[in-house]
This record gives C-alpha cells, structure tokens and sequence, in this order.
C-alpha cells in the first residue's frame, strides 16, 4: 500500500546505477540541445540577425500543482522556484531550474507534510511573433526529484529519482527597455520516487529579466 511504501527503507535507497543512468540522460539532454542549437547559432552570428546571442535570463515564479501519485498523500502542492538561461541564439535556450512544492496531506490516517524539491536542465524554444513584447515557447526538460515526507510522531523518510518534464508558456515584457517580463506557463513533470509513478501537472507565474545587451 502507500503507506507501507513510505514506511519501507530500501524504497529510499538510490542505487548506484540509477545515478549513471541519470548523468547519462543530463548530458544526451545538453548535447541534443548544443547539437541542434549550434548550427542556428553559427549561421545568426555569420549574418549578424541575432539580438539575443550571449544573453539570458532570471526569474522566479509561483504557483499551483496538481499531484497524482498513490504515495505521495497530497492530490495538490504550493509551487515556488527560480530560473535562469543562456540563449544560445534567438530561439533556442538552456535554462537551469530549481523549485520546491509542498503541502500536508494523509497516508492511512496519519498526517504527512510532503516536499519535492528539483534540479532540472531544460531545453527551451521561442518563438517570435509580431508583436515583439510576446515570446510564447515550449520547453523540454530532464532533471532529478528528491521527494522528502514527514509524518507526524513518526520518523522522516526521504527519495530520489529521474524526472522528466514537458510545458509550454509565453513571456510578456513591458516597462520602456523591454527588459522585464511576466511569465507563465504550464508544465507536467513525471518522476518515480518511492517505486511510484508521480505526475505533477503545475501552472506557474512570476517575473523574469533580462540579462546582457
């Protein structure tokens, strides 16, 4: 049962080999976005197009998951986290992500305050219409969940594993310089921690700001 998931200590164990796996998907994840970011960038820095070569971005953002797990004993969390990105040109992006959502739920009868904080490496894609202060994107991303419960009167029982996301949203910049945007997506992020399918589906909202030329 969920219960007796949490309550299992070999389900916290990582092994040595799901730690290679992970490092392996991390770099193929960093190599297919240089691979197929390299050339645009060659080409935008040949013909001088590229506004956003060598720059980036910061931000943060919060927001509203919805969590589908047997284990986890919450069916929803507060999101908090912060990104930031290089752009390797004009549409293509690398961006570092770390966030944490929480909240207090049950796993038969007893109370649990569970976390799941990530590190995540996502590849993301923009788009430029017309209207320039809008830059919707899609995003794809790899990364790892530590997933930490506490139930109360009872010991803190702790997990990691690979997770994997996929979301899309768009950017609103305004204020004179256009270096300040509203941003919101939605994202859905899997993992496994505790032998247990976990599926995060999050809307998120914050700020973010350029950075460089």
């Amino acid at each position: 049962s969920g219960g007796r998931g949490f309550l299992d200590l070999n389900a916290v164990q990582y092994t040595e080999r799901e730690v290679k796996v992970m490092k392996r998907i991390l770099c193929l994840t960093l190599f297919v976005v240089l691979a197929v970011g390299a050339p645009t960038f060659a080409a935008t820095n040949k013909t001088k197009q590229s506004g956003s070569t060598g720059t980036g971005e910061i931000g943060f953002g919060v927001g509203q998951s919805d969590v589908s797990s047997d284990v986890a004993g919450i069916d929803s969390a507060q999101y908090i986290g912060i990104r930031g990105g290089y752009n390797l040109n004009n549409q293509w992006q690398i961006e570092g992500q770390l966030s944490s959502s929480s909240d207090s739920g049950d796993i038969a009868g007893t109370n649990v305050d569970t976390t799941m904080r990530l590190i995540m490496v996502n590849g993301v894609m923009n788009f430029h219409p017309k209207k320039k202060e809008l830059v919707p994107y899609v995003m794809a991303g790899v990364g790892r969940a530590d997933v930490s419960v506490d139930p109360s009167g009872g010991s803190s029982v702790s997990d990691n594993s690979v997770a994997y996301q996929i979301g899309g949203g768009t950017r609103v910049f305004f204020g004179k310089s256009k270096t300040m945007a509203f941003r919101a997506d939605l994202s859905l992020l899997k993992d496994s921690s505790f032998d247990d399918s976990t599926t995060l589906t999050t809307v998120t909202a914050g700020i973010t700001w350029k950075l460089g030329k």
